[in-house]
Formats: structure tokens, sequence, C-alpha cells
């Protein structure tokens, strides 16, 4: 079986997907004209799309790749009712909630205030007081595969994990407890992991009313959307100490313009949407094609598959 592969990334296929059996690439970049005659089976794609991508969308193919997992930065209003759409789904599981876990743990451990170079004015064996990851509540917003993820990482290492998911759908986990409203647990939570996509139901959904639910001392990690989170309200949870921390690898805008104050909050960990990145991030970004390739070829369900109505 022949398929034509438009690849609209900016750059050429990897190898191991440029052999595929019967795959013929077309390269037409985001920015190049599209040949009126242009034909394909499947298009190949960014998460935000291309300038171009209107055009090429028409060329005859039934599936579309995007080479990413949150698409809510795409054009889906070009999608038409014949074509599907995938994302690398579950592609970056790994290296993100490993992120989160580092995030919980260095909050937790007082990492990295506890290091020292000379000794300690009040003496050894003396310190920032640390905490413990062991006993604690972790509500993780989400539970498709990254979220579900955090939660058997933080199940390891004995927390209580407490998965809010739209649907009251079974825990991918034994031990874990699932719930549809944010609002009847968040007061339980030492931190609240935020792993949902940006969708309309969860633009600010960490707003004033949920933040005046918290405990104390709340850690929130985001390697979702900046979206999800009503940031004036957060400044206002982190200045009277409801929020101890907010460690944030998304925000609104990115990149945030210079002299924001989240640059230099004290109680703000920042970085620059990377939670994703790890040695073989984009190989395994491309797996997720390699997979839905042979699968297409074989007539068979794709995976990763986005629900246009839903957006995610």
């Amino acid at each position: 079986m022949k398929v034509t592969v438009v690849n609209n990334l900016g750059h050429d296929l990897p190898e191991k997907v440029a052999s595929l059996p019967g795959l013929r690439e077309v390269r037409i970049d985001g920015d190049a004209q599209v040949p009126p005659d242009l034909g394909g089976d499947v298009i190949f794609t960014h998460t935000r799309g291309a300038p171009n991508l209107g055009a090429i969308i028409d060329c005859g193919a039934t599936w579309i790749h995007v080479m990413g997992v949150g698409i809510d930065d795409f054009p889906l209003e070009l999608i038409r009712s014949d074509q599907i759409l995938t994302c690398a789904r579950g592609s970056t599981a790994t290296p993100i909630s490993e992120f989160a876990l580092a995030a919980m743990l260095a909050h937790a451990k007082a990492l990295p205030d506890i290091w020292i170079n000379a000794v300690p004015a009040d003496g050894w064996h003396t310190g920032p007081k640390m905490g413990a990851l062991n006993g604690h509540t972790v509500v993780v917003v989400g539970v498709g595969g990254i979220g579900a993820e955090v939660a058997r990482l933080s199940l390891a290492f004995g927390m209580r994990v407490i998965g809010v998911r739209r649907r009251p759908l079974s825990a991918p986990h034994a031990g874990m407890e699932i719930t549809t409203d944010l609002s009847e647990v968040i007061g339980d939570a030492h931190h609240l992991v935020l792993a949902a996509p940006a969708t309309s139901e969860t633009a600010a959904l960490i707003d004033h009313d949920i933040l005046a639910r918290v405990a104390p001392g709340l850690h929130i990690v985001n390697i979702a959307r900046g979206a999800l989170i009503d940031q004036d309200a957060l400044r206002e949870a982190l200045d009277d100490g409801r929020v101890a921390r907010a460690s944030l690898d998304a925000v609104v805008p990115e990149p945030l313009p210079d002299g924001h104050w989240l640059f230099n909050h004290p109680s703000v960990r920042l970085s620059p949407h990377i939670s994703w990145a790890a040695p073989r991030s984009g190989n395994s970004m491309f797996d997720t094609f390699i997979t839905n390739y042979h699968r297409f070829t074989a007539g068979e369900p794709l995976e990763g598959i986005v629900d246009l109505d839903l957006g995610y």
C-alpha cells in the first residue's frame, strides 16, 4: 500500500519515519506555496498547525497527525467531518511526570535551600524545615496519560492520590481515588498537580473560589497550560500564604514579558515550559506516528484520536 504523507513540519522526516513501508513524503513547509494539484493521504503538522494548513487540508487526506500532545492552539475548525485528527498522546508522560515528582520533592525537602557552602549559623544538623511526600495527599487534575503516570509515581512514594476527571471513570491504579468535583477534595491537598488539557471547561479552573477552599501551605504544580490558573487569584493566595509554593512550567502569556511578577515572586518556581524535555522526547513523539501509520495501513482504528467537540 502506497501512502503519501504531506510533511508540514518544516524539516525532513527522520529516517525511521521516512523509511516506513510504502511511505512517500511530500514536504510542504508552513510558509510554502501549496501546489493546486497537491494530493495526499496523511498530513503531519504541528500542534499549532501552520499558516498554509488551510490550503493543505483539502489535499484528500483522511488522517491528520500533530507532532505534540496539547492541541489547544490547533485550528480545529479546519478539520472536516470525514477526517481524523490524532496527537502524540502519552509520548511525554514519563518526563513530565518525573518533573512533577521532582517539583514536589524539591518543595518537601526544601531544595535548593538546604544546600550549604559553609557551616550553618545555628550549627551542624540544622537547616530549613523539611517535610515528606509519604503520608501526604496529592490531588491530580486530569487523569490522562500524564496524570495517570504522576499518580503512579506518587503512590510509589506512599502518598494518598486523588484524581479529578471530567467523567466518573475507574481509577487507572489500585489505591487511587477518583472524583469529578475538585471543590470537594481541594481542602485535603498538600500538593495540587495540574495535568488537564486547556479547554473552555478548564479555563481559570484554579480561581478565587477554589483557592478559598485550600488548606494553608498548598503546593501547586502546573505541568499543563497556564490558562488553567487565574494568575491574579494565585498571586493573592501566594501573598497571604494559602499557597506556599507554585511550581509553574506553564503560564500566560508565553513567554512572559520582562518584569512580570512571576519572575521575582519568592514563592514561585518558574520554568520555560520544558517539563516534556528528555533525551528521547522527540523520538517518542515520532513513535506515536509510526504506531498509527501501521494501524492506518492495516485499516485498524488509530490511537490518540482528538475529540473535536471536547478539544483534546
